[in-house]
């Protein structure tokens, strides 16, 4: 049933999306992408993970720790963006600079391994860069993920954490919102967690929410 139910959305994202995950500090985000590669492999449909600051090594930890196999999640190939952990199947590395990111070198990078289907693209920490970012330099990084949104060669999910955002940047995320083509919400809470659709490009999904517990996701 809860893999019915996460396809309802996850598998009616459209090619060239660009989708906002946002999700709290306390929600485990590491689960939703586990439930993500899953389903994905199921219907065989590739994933390419671009892994921001060591973000990738930090949700397989965490999910090794909860008791899941994450045996497949180490087979999915990664870009790494700056951190410095050896960690995963890495197929490309992109450094960053003063926390700047040269979206030029990294889209070499996903043009020389991007697979010939369409691919599932998460996108791990890139509430780290927004961070670390100097005032000037926000605005061009948003800039530069809205190229991306259109691009057929894959639909991209950006997990980025709310909490951070609302403290840090709190006129960013409305603008995140803006650009994405879909806005989902990961939570948790009263032993349940929930995906919603606040925005959805595919109006099948727009103001879905799919509801599970930690029994449900061991079962998929």
């Amino acid at each position: 049933m809860v893999c019915h139910g996460i396809d309802k959305i996850l598998l009616k994202i459209r090619p060239g999306e660009t989708v906002l995950v946002e999700y709290s500090a306390v929600s485990s985000p590491e689960l939703l992408l586990y439930l993500m590669c899953r389903r994905c492999g199921h219907a065989e449909s590739p994933v390419l993970i671009d892994d921001i600051s060591d973000t990738f090594s930090e949700y397989v930890i965490r999910l090794e720790l909860m008791g899941l196999d994450t045996e497949a999640l180490m087979e999915v190939p990664v870009i790494k963006i700056g951190g410095n952990r050896e960690f995963g199947n890495v197929v490309g590395r992109v450094e960053v600079d003063k926390y700047s990111l040269d979206f030029k070198y990294y889209g070499k990078i996903y043009d020389k391994v991007v697979p010939e289907k369409v691919v599932c693209n998460p996108v791990l920490g890139i509430h780290k860069l927004f961070v670390a970012l100097e005032r000037q330099d926000v605005i061009r990084l948003v800039r530069n993920i809205s190229t991306f949104v259109g691009r057929k060669s894959r639909f991209a999910f950006y997990f980025i954490n709310r909490d951070v955002m609302e403290r840090k940047n709190p006129e960013l995320l409305p603008l995140l919102e803006e650009t994405a083509s879909t806005v989902l919400q990961w939570e948790a809470g009263k032993g349940k967690y929930r995906l919603r659709a606040l925005k959805a490009a595919n109006d099948e999904i727009l103001g879905s929410i799919v509801s599970m517990s930690f029994k449900d996701i061991l079962g998929t």
